[in-house]
């Protein structure tokens, strides 16, 4: 329980992700639900609005296409759903509307949550309202604050402060707009931004760290000194498990092998180590981007299960002496891995060399030391062996077996006078749930009550609140 206004109350935790959002109480030590951030979206047809006569059931709520292609969100509309389970579309306050004696209205619906998105719908596009760290789709993001809280939590938000986790590099205006969602349209009493290194340090018990945080969409190395960011040591590239599951895909198809979706299978029968898969496929025509996500969902089982890094400098000669991994695809294709499996996770730290067809960009990415490595240098003299001497890792992409040992070993085959001292949570949860635990043990301390952004404050200074209290 944390304290706020004098009374015990149970604050609202919540980290949004690329890839995954966690959300729980305060003082508990791990999320009460972890789902994906990602959100399916279907267009229903446009329909003539003829006024008074409309269709306002709350079984398919309407949204009006401004000029620009966007809409506003209606708060009167938090948590209602359609016949099909779906979150209705935010409904628009009707700026801009198309000049029409008929209002031409555009419908869909929203699905969240792993068994929402993973059921197959023909029209059916997935999307995550994160890009790069920072909020990209608000609609979707609103979505997300919907089943979190009153699906998932089933809590009622004017009860209980929020407190949120944001990326280093986040903006201005996307602080601001996150607490004007907060009060105007949850009216949470009390509202907090909190960067996650930060909390993932102080998840860790450190007030000085260099957190490494590699995820679905990015690998950053954020560095802080007494619980605050030291913003110019900030580096981030492109590089996580995303970059990673395209290559394993790639791997299968230069060796004429089709990673089909589970969705797809009708029925399948056994075959030996390395025959073509014997299969009867489902007739299920699917959006690219969800017959992708349902691919990703292979891949990143199969680099769970088999992939693994090499503890000193890659060497083929000797990781073919390791023992092979077995691994069966949804449709009955198995096979044994042998240094496959190392060379995946082996772009981490040379992507120059394992990096297959890389982009434009992908051909500038550095390996994770040499990031870790620039970060530091690019601190004050005085706090680098501070930082060398803290290096946290987070983030799902850093659990492959051997990884923390091989980056320890990395680390310090660079030339520099440093200690290095690597703190790396067996836990997996802990691992990838890093800076929503930070978050939690913040909000249930007595001490933290006089820091939360209250509604009074919110009303007198505005959304600018956040960037004078949440530094």
């Amino acid at each position: 329980m944390g304290t706020y206004g004098g009374d015990e109350v149970a604050a609202l935790v919540l980290s949004v992700g690329h890839t995954w959002t966690q959300a729980g109480y305060a003082g508990e030590d791990t999320p009460k639900s972890i789902f994906p951030t990602s959100v399916g979206w279907v267009d229903l047809p446009a329909e003539a609005d003829q006024g008074d006569d409309a269709d306002n059931s709350e079984d398919t709520q309407m949204q009006d296409v401004t000029q620009d292609g966007a809409s506003a969100s209606d708060s009167n509309h938090i948590g209602k759903k359609d016949a099909d389970g779906g979150d209705v579309a935010p409904q628009p306050v009707g700026a801009g509307l198309v000049p029409s004696k008929k209002k031409i209205t555009k419908r869909g619906k929203y699905y969240v949550g792993d068994g929402e998105i993973s059921c197959w719908r023909p029209d059916m596009e997935i999307k995550s309202p994160m890009k790069d760290g920072l909020v990209e789709d608000w609609d979707a993001l609103e979505q997300i604050w919907d089943h979190a809280f009153l699906k998932r939590l089933r809590c009622d938000p004017t009860e209980h402060p929020l407190i949120i986790t944001e990326s280093a590099w986040n903006t201005r205006e996307i602080r601001e707009k996150l607490t004007e969602l907060a009060f105007e349209k949850y009216n949470f009493p009390a509202f907090f931004v909190a960067k996650d290194a930060v909390m993932t340090a102080f998840a860790a018990g450190r007030p000085h760290a260099l957190v490494v945080d590699s995820g679905g969409d990015m690998t950053s190395v954020v560095p802080v000194y007494d619980g605050y960011v030291l913003r110019k040591g900030i580096m981030r590239q492109s590089l996580g498990g995303d970059v990673l599951s395209d290559q394993v895909l790639q791997q299968f198809k230069a060796s004429d092998v089709e990673v089909t979706p589970q969705y797809l299978i009708a029925k399948k029968s056994p075959v030996i180590v390395g025959q073509k898969p014997n299969v009867v496929l489902r007739d299920r025509p699917a959006t690219p981007s969800f017959h992708k996500m349902m691919q990703m969902r292979v891949l990143h089982d199969f680099k769970e299960s088999v992939c693994q890094v090499a503890e000193s400098t890659y060497n083929e000669q000797n990781i073919s002496t390791r023992p092979q991994k077995p691994y069966e695809l949804p449709d009955g294709y198995n096979f044994n891995f042998g240094t496959e499996r190392f060379k995946v996770p082996e772009i981490m730290f040379n992507p120059k060399e394992f990096l297959k067809n890389p982009t434009p960009e992908q051909e500038n990415f550095v390996g994770l030391p040499k990031l870790i490595f620039n970060s530091a240098q690019s601190c004050d003299i005085d706090f680098r062996p501070t930082l060398f001497g803290n290096v946290v890792l987070t983030g799902g992409n850093t659990l492959f077996p051997g990884f923390a040992d091989r980056l320890h070993w990395e680390l310090n085959s660079i030339p520099h006078s440093y200690k290095v001292k690597l703190h790396a949570p067996g836990n997996t949860v802990e691992r990838k749930c890093g800076s929503w635990l930070g978050g939690s043990i913040m909000a249930s301390l007595g001490t933290f009550h006089q820091l939360w952004i209250s509604r009074k404050e919110y009303d007198e200074s505005g959304s600018n609140i956040v960037n004078k209290k949440c530094v």
